[in-house]
Formats: structure tokens, sequence, C-alpha cells
């Protein structure tokens, strides 16, 4: 079985190791034509703010939190029952971990256009960037096709 790290380079599950199920949401907020991105301190490209919901969270709390620890935004899920998903498998032998990852991607708005909070230590940085000058290849390897897909519209 073939796992892919943050690089999108093929990593094989080690025969002793097992992986774990990891489901993550997204938030895919776009103003003025702009679609707002960060930096993660794990990577040199960029990504949609989100991440690893926790243990008994529903997705759109699920997604407010992470918003919030990456960007220091409120926001609000704009269609619930309309994510976009997508799936992969994700190996790291640096960090010694293995997992099957769905990723649900939702619309979503501020609530307010004030930042109420520092950014976390995974955030080096906000981007905004121009829908019309995206290039997937600006971007972490497993949020690529998804990027694709909000390219061609």
């Amino acid at each position: 079985m073939d796992f892919r790290d943050v690089k999108g380079k093929k990593v094989k599950l080690p025969k002793d190791k097992k992986y774990n199920w990891r489901p993550a949401v997204y938030g895919v907020l776009i103003e003025n034509n702009k679609l707002l991105f960060i930096k993660p301190n794990w990577d040199d490209k960029y990504c949609l703010p989100g991440g690893s919901m926790d243990l008994g969270e529903t997705t759109t709390k699920s997604l407010e939190r992470e918003f919030m620890e990456e960007t220091g935004y409120r926001i609000k899920v704009k269609n619930p029952d309309h994510p976009y998903a997508d799936n992969f498998l994700f190996g790291s032998d640096k960090v010694d971990q293995y997992f099957q990852r769905i990723s649900l991607y939702y619309e979503v708005e501020r609530v307010s256009k004030k930042q109420s909070k520092n950014l976390d230590e995974e955030t080096t940085e906000l981007h905004w960037e121009d829908v019309n000058n995206l290039s997937s290849s600006d971007f972490t390897f497993f949020q690529r096709d998804f990027l694709k897909t909000i390219l061609k519209k």
C-alpha cells in the first residue's frame, strides 16, 4: 500500500505499523475574488485553513475551531450539508505517522473582519490570492486535486 508525504513522495507503510483513520475539515474563504490560504510550518507551500477533527466534534464546530486557531478569524459555514470530499493515504517516516485522511471542504464566510487572536504555532503566514492567478503547484500536495476542481470553475 502506497502512502504519500506532504510533498507527494511515495512512502511505504512499515510492516510493523498500522495506520489510523483521520477525518479533517478545511474552509474556502473567498472575498473580493481572493482566496485565503495559510503557510504552515511543515511545508513551503500554501494550504487552506483547517485540519483534523477532534473526537466528538461536528464538522462545522471542528472547522470553526481550526479556522480560528490558524487564522484568528471567526467563520460561519455557508452550506454545511454539501462539502466537497477527497481521500488519501498519508505517511511520514520522519514523524512516524500513517493514516487515511478524508478531507471535507466547505465554503465559509467571516463573521468578523477583525482577527480575534494571534495565529497558532503551525501557521507562519496568511496569504490572499486572486482566484484568477491560482496555480495548483503553489499548494501543498494533499489539496492539489481539490484546488484543481476550484480552478476549473
